[in-house]
């Protein structure tokens, strides 16, 4: 699957990934803070890791296809 059809589809994929992390947060809602804690820490993690590094990956990608 090509980079750019993927990242034109971001729409449905926000969507999604909202969804999922709504999901997930209800037990920080509800009370239960020692679950949402940590999937707070692993998100923020996860987004630190690997949000730069897709973008990265994506720049990389479009700067190949140019020549």
């Amino acid at each position: 699957m090509d980079f750019e059809h993927m990242f034109l589809q971001a729409g449905f994929l926000s969507a999604l990934h909202m969804m999922i992390a709504a999901s997930l947060l209800a037990p920080g809602v509800m009370g239960r803070s020692d679950l949402y804690r940590v999937f707070a820490g692993k998100v923020a993690s996860y987004l630190v890791t690997f949000g730069p590094i897709s973008m990265l990956i994506y720049v990389l990608y479009a700067v190949s296809r140019l020549s």
